[in-house]
């Protein structure tokens, strides 16, 4: 679980935002960043047959959707923002930092370096 919820990561814009990062070392800013409501699909590293959707709901509630094939699993977890940093699952972390954002993808960071991107597939 908490191996999920480090690598499992989801945002969404403000609409009408479009700010980038110039490479992996900067970050930017989540303040400008709207989870409630998102919904988010791994695009990168994703393994063949696999997919991971993350869907923020109200109150800090993370609902993550894992599917290999035709089975998914779906625990109920918490986010939340804190010194600039997302953090999801009970166990405390470092959190992702956000690094770029162009059109309808996030470009994450996690603590040990790895870099993730997210498909922003919806927003209330």
């Amino acid at each position: 679980m908490r191996n999920i919820s480090r690598s499992i990561v989801l945002a969404i814009l403000i609409p009408g935002l479009n700010a980038s990062a110039a490479d992996a070392t900067k970050e930017l800013s989540w303040s400008s960043v709207h989870l409630e409501g998102a919904h988010l699909q791994l695009v990168s590293p994703k393994d063949k047959d696999r997919s991971s959707d993350l869907y923020f709901g109200k109150g800090g509630n993370l609902a993550i959707t894992s599917c290999f094939k035709d089975t998914c699993t779906g625990p109920l977890t918490v986010w939340k923002i804190e010194n600039n940093r997302l953090k999801t699952g009970y166990a405390p972390s470092e959190g992702d930092a956000l690094i770029k954002v162009t059109g309808n993808k996030l470009t994450l960071r996690d603590a040990a370096g790895k870099i993730v991107v997210y498909e922003i597939k919806s927003r209330d």
